[in-house]
């Protein structure tokens, strides 16, 4: 499996007869092999998540396939796939699985080739520290393991995960409750807005030490990562 880091939250996920790309909006995409399917995937609208610019993949690929979040205006055509939270969609080999965000959309569940390849969105523990009163905090966490307890325990080849760092003091919280309440075996950080450093932090600190090994450490768009 060859993952790429893009930008942002945007991956790019090789294995042996597909490749998947999660939230795609802008960067360098990597060359891909033209025979095999590509899954392009869209978590919500936020601009931060998604471009129409993704459609241009159908001009240099020749067999695409989006999975769209419901809450995206997308045009109508049969290889464009809308999804809401909590749903389940079958396409050719893949089983699509998602969770209600706890901001807008969906996270991903996808399942293919015997892996398990989880990509959040924008799911994640988002506490505002000064901006949002204790209640609002309160109901933003509750949301969060809404979802993630709906997963718990389950065995996850990859994930990608939000790891934000304008959640100052606070911005483990989504990343650690995941890696705790699931069988996760690689983690990805992702949405740190090229605060590459934070990957760093996290993993020397107190919180990650069951699970540092499993963070992979990102410093620069275009990574590539065998794994």
């Amino acid at each position: 499996m060859k993952i790429t880091y893009i930008h942002h939250s945007s991956f790019s996920v090789e294995l042996e007869k597909c490749i998947l790309i999660f939230d795609y909006f802008k960067g360098k995409l990597p060359k891909f092999d033209i025979n095999k399917k590509l899954y392009v995937f869209s978590s919500h609208s936020h601009h931060d998540h998604y471009n129409k610019c993704i459609f241009d993949l159908e001009k240099i690929h020749p067999n695409v396939v989006y999975i769209l979040s419901n809450d995206i205006n997308a045009p109508k055509s049969e290889n464009i796939k809308s999804i809401g939270a909590n749903e389940r969609l079958l396409i050719d080999d893949l089983e699509i699985k998602t969770l209600e965000s706890s901001d807008l959309g969906v996270a991903f569940i996808v399942k293919t080739e015997d892996k398990t390849i989880y990509h959040a969105g924008d799911l994640n523990w988002w506490h505002w520290e000064g901006e949002n009163s204790p209640e609002e905090n309160e109901y933003a966490a509750n949301l969060f393991k809404k979802s993630i307890n709906r997963i718990k325990e389950k065995s996850i080849d990859v994930a990608f995960l939000p790891l934000d760092s304008r959640q100052g003091d606070y911005y483990y919280l989504g990343f650690d409750y995941f890696m705790k309440n699931t069988n996760t075996q690689v983690a990805f950080p992702m949405h740190f807005w090229r605060t590459y450093s934070l990957v760093k932090i996290l993993k020397s600190s107190s919180h990650a030490i069951d699970y540092k090994n499993k963070i992979m450490e990102i410093d620069s768009e275009n990574q590539v990562f065998n794994i």
